[in-house]
């Protein structure tokens, strides 16, 4: 029953290993670092010292990472190139309440048949049978409320879980746009997973559901967007339905295939993902001395 998404360039490149070497050496000397976890802690409660990538709305002592740690994604260039058959490809692992509502309004614009869509159901298991992941679906669309989306939940039952078995490198490649799916969305932290950072890295344009102003913080951070081939002013759009409504006209319109396009993001953004690696060890060196071990 176990799908695995992780058979992809970004975790063959041992960005995890990474990552977890950082923690360690930060706990090593009293760091408490959460890293791509979104805090879960109220923010006036948070251990200090407190390092995390994630970017905060809200005043908050910690000690900011990014952009430099983002560096532990950087990946291989993917130089398979497949013309694309699909509007877009869209993976969810977890079930929740926005990727619940994101799902719906997929299928109450008619998208779903134009896409690559996987959605696990994965809830607080780690490898449920099918029984288990329709269980999971229909818990959380009772636990949201949404009774005026009870005829799109009864359509979709017995499709639960969609399996998609394609790795999400070659999957976004078969398309002509992919969705990322953050793992947290919320109304005070952006939070960051290794999901958008291999969208960067693919030539193919992307939206992404998110916390509001995530986009404009990697872009802030460098980043090339494609901002000239997507339009991502949902991004800056509280309400979290009204935002997804704003994806969803992004989804829906026809792109243009511009493959050297694609590419100059790319390079330009395994460029900086470089740059950032090799300022990490002075970012590193400089947030030890500031916590005083």
């Amino acid at each position: 029953m176990h799908i695995s998404t992780h058979h992809d360039r970004i975790f063959a490149a041992g960005c995890l290993e990474k990552e977890y070497a950082i923690r360690d050496l930060l706990n090593e000397h009293g760091v408490n670092n959460l890293l791509a976890d979104a805090v879960q802690t109220p923010l006036d409660q948070l251990p200090v010292p407190f390092a995390t990538d994630n970017q905060f709305r809200v005043p908050v002592d910690y000690i900011n990472l990014a952009p430099e740690f983002w560096h532990v994604h950087l990946c291989p260039e993917y130089t398979k190139n497949i013309y694309p058959n699909k509007r877009f490809t869209c993976y969810m692992n977890r079930v929740s309440g926005e990727r619940l509502m994101l799902l719906y309004k997929l299928q109450l614009a008619d998208l779903l048949k134009h896409g690559i869509v996987s959605f696990n159901c994965l809830y607080h298991d780690m490898d449920p049978d099918v029984a288990q992941r329709k269980a999971n679906f229909s818990q959380v669309h009772n636990m949201c409320g949404w009774t005026q989306w009870d005829h799109v939940h009864e359509t979709l039952q017995e499709a639960m879980p969609m399996l998609n078995t394609l790795d999400p490198d070659e999957a976004a490649m078969r398309s002509d746009l992919t969705v990322v799916v953050e793992s947290y969305v919320s109304d005070t932290v952006i939070a960051f997973s290794e999901k958008v950072f291999r969208a960067l890295q693919t030539p193919r344009p992307w939206v992404m559901l998110a916390s509001p102003d995530a986009v404009k913080t990697l872009r802030d951070s460098g980043f090339d967007l494609l901002d000239d081939v997507v339009n991502h002013d949902y991004d800056s759009i509280e309400d979290l339905e009204t935002r997804i409504d704003a994806l969803i006209e992004q989804i829906k319109k026809p792109q243009y295939f511009y493959l050297p396009r694609y590419q100059q993001a790319v390079n330009h953004n395994r460029s900086l993902l470089q740059r950032f690696e090799q300022q990490w060890p002075h970012k590193l060196s400089n947030l030890l001395q500031s916590t005083g071990v």
